[in-house]
């Protein structure tokens, strides 16, 4: 079986003629052809592709499961996906890490998928000011570590490199509440 997501030609004009594969192997492998279309043209298999997702990264890292809201699923349908299946997997746990509560929502995938897919650089650009984007991203990455520690500030703050006064502090201006937080976890 040979599975791809091209037309034949452009598979045998990638293929053979560029050198990268063998044209008497090609005819070989290539008995019973099987299109995948790619993610893009499949937007309604999202929601079982990232409930399945869910769970493979919750069982995998001993995580309590995370439910994905309608929005997020609608959110995540919108995205051109042009990593393919690999993409949404990591998307799926990069949206648990960031999720806040016991689900994510729509605002958590805003955070998490940039705004136009255009070029990987703009993951990380954002747009509006640099203060702004600063901002944003300290906010995500101090709410990350606070996930990957279990809300424990002072495991956070070692992996964050910083005393957990200045966790406190930053936490603050970012509009994190962390004695809420470790209320929370008190729970």
């Amino acid at each position: 079986m040979f599975a791809y997501s091209l037309p034949r030609t452009a598979i045998w004009k990638r293929c053979p003629c560029e050198g990268k594969f063998r044209q008497d192997l090609f005819h070989r492998i290539y008995v019973f052809p099987l299109r995948l279309p790619p993610l893009r043209e499949r937007r309604e298999d999202m929601p079982d592709l990232v409930e399945h997702f869910a769970a493979q990264v919750s069982a995998t890292n001993n995580w309590k499961p995370i439910k994905f809201t309608a929005e997020a699923i609608g959110a995540l349908q919108h995205h051109s996906w042009p990593g393919n299946i690999r993409e949404l997997r990591n998307t799926v746990e990069r949206l648990m890490l960031l999720a806040t509560s016991s689900e994510v929502t729509a605002e958590t995938v805003a955070l998490a998928l940039p705004a136009s897919s255009a070029s990987p650089e703009a993951a990380f650009a954002g747009t509006g000011p640099l203060a702004d984007r600063v901002h944003a991203f300290e906010k995500q990455t101090i709410l990350v570590e606070l996930k990957r520690n279990h809300n424990q500030i002072s495991n956070t703050a070692r992996a964050l490199g910083l005393e957990r006064s200045h966790l406190y502090k930053k936490a603050e201006q970012v509009g994190i509440d962390l004695k809420a937080v470790r209320n929370e976890t008190d729970h």
